[in-house]
């Protein structure tokens, strides 16, 4: 406010040029170039018009751009809604709350061919497409067990062209499979069970190229992993979520399968497949799943 009462009393001292320059350095291009016409200074005007359409061109791109990302954020089309954050990012003239949506939204996204769904009041679902699964006890593993004696990278689960191949990571308590302690690695086919260390039992079944884990004993009881390739269809009815994920690029899409009714972050979703990311919440078929 200050400044434009300076501005105007530049102009009624017939200071156009000052005035003009002062009105520009707060962004108000328009009313210098009306200060620069007063005074005939035709070439300042002209720029300064050029800066006002200009600025208008960024603030409709700043504004466009933030409206197809909270459109795409909407539906589930996450690597699209970046893509137009990105893009108020270059049009804003202040950017920073867009740069603030941008990492929270590159720390949410998946994009390493796993993701997890945390039922409320039943045991989590993982499904991955990734080439090696590693079971343990860290929390960076693919399958995250809490069983006493399992280490922390206790196994490996390998997928090749034609099987999934199992080996021990020289645990501490070792791996058995159907009883006997495994030395190398072996082919998982049709059902079957292994261990790993003294209290943790694991029951595999291969169906449709995917594989299936579920922990049979320990404090996991019930967890349950499928895992597939990148952009393979990945049913996940078979472990008890009638839903389906494809992975594409590492990131997980989802599909509604035989869900009756599935909703979305509030909305309800219909056929169209949506990328999911870190803090999503599904309620499906009245069941509460949270995405991690």
């Amino acid at each position: 406010t200050k400044v434009r009462e300076a501005a105007d009393l530049l102009v009624v001292g017939e200071d156009h040029y000052a005035a003009g320059e002062a009105l520009e350095a707060i962004g108000d291009h328009l009313a210098a170039a009306n200060a620069y016409s007063a005074g005939g200074l035709v070439e300042k005007m002209e720029q300064a018009l050029s800066k006002d359409d200009a600025a208008n061109d960024r603030a409709r791109s700043e504004a466009d751009a933030f409206a197809n990302y909270e459109t795409a954020m909407r539906v589930g089309r996450r690597d699209e809604a970046r893509t137009e954050l990105v893009r108020a990012v270059g049009a804003a003239s202040v950017a920073g709350e867009y740069r603030r949506k941008l990492d929270q939204l590159d720390t949410s996204l998946l994009t390493a061919g796993k993701v997890e769904l945390k039922r409320r009041g039943k045991p989590l679902i993982v499904v991955c497409a990734a080439p090696k699964l590693v079971l343990g006890r860290d929390a960076l593993c693919d399958l995250t067990l809490r069983a006493g004696g399992v280490s922390r990278q206790h196994a490996e689960i390998e997928r090749t062209a034609d099987a999934f191949h199992l080996r021990d990571l020289d645990s501490r308590n070792g791996t058995t499979v159907s009883g006997l302690p495994l030395a190398g690695r072996v082919p998982l086919a049709g059902t079957g069970k292994f261990g790993l260390g003294d209290e943790c039992s694991i029951e595999f079944e291969l169906a449709n190229g995917a594989l299936i884990l579920r922990c049979a004993s320990s404090l996991d009881r019930g967890v349950a992993l499928l895992a597939g390739d990148d952009g393979q269809r990945l049913d996940l009815a078979p472990i008890g979520l009638p839903v389906d994920v494809v992975f594409k690029s590492g990131r997980p899409l989802l599909g509604r399968g035989a869900a009756k009714q599935i909703v979305f972050n509030d909305e309800p979703l219909g056929e169209v497949r949506v990328q999911l990311i870190r803090g999503d919440r599904l309620v499906v078929d009245g069941d509460e799943i949270d995405i991690g």
